[in-house]
């Protein structure tokens, strides 16, 4: 634990005021089981010791949490107190609009629960007493002209515009030298576009306003004003809120894609078609190549539903819940970059296949292939030994002809891949290729199923 002598000799005279007697709901068993979750999950970002320095970090605007400082923004408790548990699954849950942090409700409540403890392990608060938070404020008041008014009078009074403008756009003269405690630069919150970080409803507000945003310029108001004078500043920037209506999509595909991956945060995790972006997920230039149209736009719609698919990455991409139009979208950009026709590719039909060729081909991905590939059960690679994606949905996911290429020589498409083939030969590749598409078709690896792999 973080010595804090301070504790010690204030504990007689202030009591359960800045925590709780009652120990936090989550165990050191929890944060043990929450430790390879978080790894899969959220290292990507927040890096693999929650010093916010995962491989996504340069590529993401704010910046992902240092999780070891164990200062939080979203937070029920006084300024400078560590976040209730609650605190932490609500984040959790919802993500934070306007960041890179997705929602991860896709998470069962037991996986999330495991997460928080890791993240108060990894912040020194695991074994701390749960925390108290400030007075529950009850159920919001109306939002009358008058408490606006009389919200809207405080907010000058308070000084809010210098940070967030008069009219709450984010442009106050104090906006541009903002900095959080590690010396970031750091944007004034835009209220009239609607997203707010610890969620846009009047309490998530008003513990916004009462507890502050500890590690930023936001103050707490908590001491400063009345229960009703904090409800009528939550209802005069509310009323603030008008985002414009949301913009189409670009005609142009390759636009459209970059409005998406803006939107999304993609590039923290993959190379875009200009050749920036992170490694935590594949290089999308060689994505684009590969991938089939139909298994694309079905992986979009639900990519939790394929399972892990390179096994030797950490990560897993979360469930981004696309819009229909952001998903056929992203779908034509992909094709567009990676040049890949309208029409599906033809698929090969396995009843053509020479029985012999085939017989060789599994000899060969025995010898050369199955040292890093599983094929479900028809050719099993330990788990400790996979490094590449399991083949038996290949003929879903890979363009047949594109395979080709690949298998030949895959540094000449990917100079970073891990896969090396030395010494084959086209008719190798061609056997191959043969058996394992053929067993990928049997076992029900076509297009148009679901996307399993």
């Amino acid at each position: 634990m973080r010595p804090r002598p301070w504790i010690a000799l204030l504990a007689g005279l202030v009591p359960a005021v800045a925590t709780g007697a009652d120990s936090r709901p989550l165990t050191e068993a929890d944060a043990a089981a929450g430790k390879p979750l978080y790894l899969r999950e959220c290292s990507g970002c927040h890096g693999e010791r929650g010093d916010g320095a995962g491989p996504a970090a340069d590529f993401v605007d704010p910046r992902p949490r240092n999780l070891t400082k164990g200062v939080f923004k979203l937070r029920t408790t006084a300024s400078g107190q560590p976040p209730c548990t609650q605190d932490l699954l609500r984040t959790i849950e919802r993500g934070i609009p306007g960041t890179a942090m997705p929602s991860f409700d896709f998470l069962t409540a037991d996986e999330r629960r495991q997460i928080a403890a890791h993240v108060l392990r990894l912040a020194d608060l695991l074994d701390e007493p749960e925390p108290i938070p400030v007075a529950d404020p009850g159920p919001a008041p109306p939002s009358t002209p008058e408490a606006i008014a009389h919200g809207k009078q405080l907010y000058a009074d308070a000084g809010c515009a210098s940070c967030h403008g008069d009219t709450g756009k984010g442009d106050g003269p104090s906006a541009g030298d903002l900095k959080d405690t590690d010396g970031r630069p750091i944007k004034a919150r835009d209220f009239t576009q609607g997203a707010f970080r610890g969620g846009g409803d009047a309490r998530d507000l008003y513990y916004r306003v009462a507890t502050g945003m500890d590690g930023t310029p936001m103050p707490a108001y908590g001491d400063v004003f009345e229960k009703t004078d904090l409800w009528a500043v939550v209802a005069y920037v509310r009323s603030l809120v008008a985002p414009p209506p949301p913009a189409p999509l670009p005609q142009d595909p390759v636009a459209a894609g970059h409005a998406i991956a803006a939107k999304y945060s993609c590039r923290g995790c993959h190379v875009l078609d200009d050749g920036k972006g992170g490694d935590v997920g594949p290089d999308l230039r060689v994505s684009a190549q590969k991938l089939r149209r139909d298994w694309v736009r079905g992986f979009l719609a639900a990519p939790r539903a394929a399972g892990k698919i390179y096994p030797w990455r950490t990560y897993r991409m979360p469930g981004l819940k696309l819009a229909p139009e952001e998903v056929e979208a992203a779908t034509h950009y992909l094709a567009v970059i990676g040049k890949r026709p309208d029409t599906p590719p033809p698929l090969p039909d396995p009843a053509t296949f020479p029985a012999d060729k085939v017989a060789e081909g599994k000899s060969l991905y025995v010898l050369r292939c199955a040292e890093c590939h599983n094929l479900a059960k028809v050719i099993e690679t330990p788990p400790v030994k996979q490094q590449g994606p399991d083949l038996i949905n290949v003929a879903r996911r890979m363009d047949y002809a594109w395979a080709r290429d690949w298998i030949l020589d895959p540094t000449k498409i990917d100079p970073k891949t891990k896969m090396v083939m030395p010494g084959i030969t086209p008719d190798d590749v061609d056997k191959v290729r043969m058996f394992v598409w053929k067993a990928s078709m049997e076992a029900g690896g076509n297009p148009g199923a679901s996307p399993a792999q």
